[in-house]
């Protein structure tokens, strides 16, 4: 092994003050563009402009536009349905380097949603989180109090681990997903609850997805409500309650919602009927009523009947309180059968007036006994109804005919609870759909084409903008041709639209 010695390298020689150079009064210039005496051009009163190709200064107020740009083309939120670029994220986390003023720009993007599904990557995100976080003692109403965390993070407390201003004040949407496994294992939402509602005081839109809230503790069930009560929309999928009193119970402690979607949530035992919904005790009803601000329910796959219920409750106690109806515009509900059409029919009928978008996904057995549905249900009293939108409608296949018989009968019409159900309509239209799966082309065939014809000539189908049919079987040839030979009167419109193939809309 040999030992290399190099001699050490001269000291630089010092500026003069006087001679040191100034900084210049005027924006640097662009390193892009080099301006030489050829390329350099004269004004009038002598002095050298640059030339075209040169980059321009810019203010910073177009670069926090520019930064904005590039921000709206990712979602806001952490729908794994919405696409977006990659490139257009890392130019986002890009800018954010640069200053503080691009940082207070870029992360309000970047950290607009927060999707977390695992302990892993949800314990590292609270241990960013914590490192916000002051170690004052000596103030703790202030550091640890509802409007001092978020006053605190924003001023970048100087004795906390990280001097930047905190993120936590951005994410306004939250989303938490319970990992599957044994039930009575340790759950990482039971631990990381607690920490999530001390920091993200200003979460509007909260998901929560697999979540049994009997596995929680008592400390983090405290902790969710106090803390997420504020969120302006609430979204539960594949949850688990004990009962449904522990559900209306849950929905009750948000009392800012406005909008509610339950899809897959699950109650082992039923025990909330309509009598104990408006009964009181000392003066306090027993279950509080829903916010007074809902404007759109969406429910599937849970307890349909309970939960509309409540919300009917809700309505029926602020009538008696002072006068005012509800706020609901917009209604999804998946898998209706008819079993649920009693507590449908009186539910759309209380919305009366305000409903104006109500979106319905019908089992499998509708076409065959789809008569208690229609007969529960009157949409001629909801008068302010322009979009209508119908899942599930099965057609199976006539059978086939006889050929011993010289004149075979003709197959019967199905989906006469369709033209029962658009008949009393009478609120101008505005947007139809429906999403068909037929057997074959002789299911098509049998659809009640006359009975809709009839339903759309009237002056209440005179302004639609659209109206479509979703076909979901691209095994047949032909079966959007015989929608629109049918329904010639829509297509001289021009508002009749078809679509073979999987439907990729959902109810919720």
């Amino acid at each position: 092994m040999a030992i290399v010695l190099k001699p050490p390298p001269p000291p630089l020689s010092p500026v003069h003050p006087c001679r040191a150079r100034r900084p210049s009064l005027h924006p640097p210039q662009s390193p892009l563009a080099k301006v030489t005496p050829s390329t350099a051009r004269a004004t009038e009163d002598g002095a050298t402009c640059c030339p075209p190709d040169t980059l321009p200064y810019l203010p910073p107020e177009l670069h926090l536009k520019i930064i904005e740009a590039i921000a709206e083309r990712i979602p806001s939120g952490p729908n794994r349905e919405q696409f977006y670029d990659p490139a257009d994220l890392a130019t986002l986390c890009a800018c954010s380097l640069v200053c503080k003023l691009w940082l207070s720009t870029a992360r309000a993007r970047i950290w607009a949603g927060v999707r977390l599904s695992g302990r892993l990557r949800s314990m590292a995100f609270i241990d960013l989180l914590e490192a916000y976080v002051c170690t004052c003692s000596s103030m703790p109403a202030l550091c640890h109090g509802k409007e001092g965390i978020v006053k605190l993070h924003e001023r970048a407390c100087p004795r906390a681990r990280l001097a930047i201003p905190s993120f936590a004040s951005r994410i306004l949407h939250l989303s938490v997903r319970e990992t599957r496994g044994n039930p009575w294992d340790p759950k990482w939402l039971n631990d990381a609850l607690p920490y999530l509602a001390a920091h993200l005081m200003c979460v509007r839109i909260l998901e929560m997805e697999r979540m049994t809230w009997e596995y929680l503790s008592t400390h983090s069930r405290s902790a969710c409500l106090q803390c997420f009560r504020h969120a302006r929309e609430l979204a539960l999928r594949g949850c688990f309650f004990h009962t449904t009193l522990d559900l209306c119970e849950f929905l009750a402690e948000f009392d800012k919602l406005e909008v509610l979607t339950l899809d897959g949530v699950h109650c082992l035992r039923s025990n909330a009927p309509r009598w104990y919904l408006d009964a009181w005790i000392d003066g306090k009803k027993c279950i509080n009523p829903p916010s007074g601000a809902l404007r759109a329910v969406g429910v599937r796959g849970a307890p349909m009947d309970t939960v509309l219920e409540w919300i009917m409750s809700g309505i029926d106690y602020r009538k008696g309180l002072d006068g005012n109806g509800t706020r609901i515009t917009s209604v999804k509900l998946g898998g209706v059968g008819s079993l649920e059409a009693e507590v449908v029919g009186r539910f759309l009928k209380e919305l009366g007036g305000s409903l104006s978008e109500l979106r319905v996904g019908f089992d499998q057995d509708f076409v065959e006994s789809g008569d208690p549905f229609v007969d529960n249900i009157d949409l001629g009293q909801n008068s302010r109804l322009q979009e209508l939108h119908i899942f599930g409608l099965v057609v199976p296949s006539p059978p086939p005919p006889d050929p011993t018989e010289h004149e075979p009968e003709e197959p019967p019409i199905s989906l006469t609870q369709l033209t029962s159900l658009l008949s009393p309509i009478r609120s101008p239209m505005r947007v139809l759909s429906l999403a068909m799966y037929p057997a074959d082309i002789r299911a098509m065939s049998t659809v009640d084409f006359q009975g809709l014809v009839g339903v759309f000539t009237r002056t209440e189908w005179a302004r639609v903008e659209e109206v479509r049919v979703v076909i979901s079987n691209k095994g047949e040839c032909g079966l959007g041709r015989v929608v629109k030979q049918n329904l010639s009167c829509l297509d001289e419109r021009g508002v009749l639209r078809v679509n073979v193939g999987f439907d990729e809309r959902e109810v919720i």
